[in-house]
């Protein structure tokens, strides 16, 4: 039986923010003291391409508070469309009520670094109106360029830095989706085969081109 890629990835993806694993203790903290309301800002997720950003950003908007709904949480790509008229969509949205009990909204912006600085210099504003999830927005940024976030903008966020992920950040899951699906493997070949470089760093990005390379030999036998 030919195995599909994308359904592998829809079952076995982290589907609740306890799913979510890292051995970054501060990355665990901020995450976690979200849904507990300790933390209210804007948050800001900046780390390297695969580092699992944008995975983070929708496991944490959907339990932000318990009765969040996926018709309260917007996801808007930069990368596609980083003009202003993004921005006035996106206040647009805010300013509707939401289908949850404390009215609250998520603003998931993938890949904040590519808005143009009008778009940007827009966002500052509408999240000065809405500057913490009390006030019935909550913001997540996610970019790979720090750099590429306007001071206002930053300034106004808690800035998570997401770390580069290692092959021990990636192994697990490898091994749960080859295992769920009785792939066999050798752990060594496989840890190497996850393993970019000799500094030991791996990306889930790449951990599912390996896989699908696994897939595909499995095939052709």
């Amino acid at each position: 039986m030919t195995i599909n890629l994308s359904s592998l990835m829809s079952k076995y993806e982290p589907k609740k923010l306890a799913d979510y694993t890292t051995f970054n203790i501060k990355t665990m903290t901020v995450i976690h003291g979200y849904p507990k309301g300790t933390l209210t800002r804007p948050l800001l997720l900046v780390g390297p391409a695969g580092s699992g950003k944008t995975q983070l950003a929708k496991l944490l908007a959907a339990e932000i508070i318990p009765d969040m709904t996926p018709y309260d949480i917007r996801f808007v790509d930069a990368a596609e469309d980083p003009s202003v008229k993004m921005i006035k969509s996106i206040s647009q949205t805010v300013h509707t009520y939401a289908r949850n009990a404390q009215n609250l909204r998520v603003i998931i912006l993938d890949e904040a670094h590519d808005f143009t600085t009008q778009a940007m210099a827009s966002l500052k504003g509408l999240m000065t109106k809405f500057p913490s999830v009390d006030k019935g927005v909550f913001f997540i940024l996610t970019t790979n360029h720090l750099s590429g976030i306007s001071e206002p903008v930053r300034d106004r966020c808690l800035v998570l830095d997401v770390p580069a992920t290692t092959v021990d950040d990636v192994l697990p899951m490898a091994c749960r989706v080859l295992d769920g699906e009785s792939i066999p493997y050798a752990i060594d070949d496989l840890r190497i085969a996850l393993t970019k470089d000799s500094s030991g760093l791996a990306t889930f990005r790449d951990m599912w081109g390996v896989i699908e390379d696994i897939i595909t030999r499995k095939n052709m036998r």
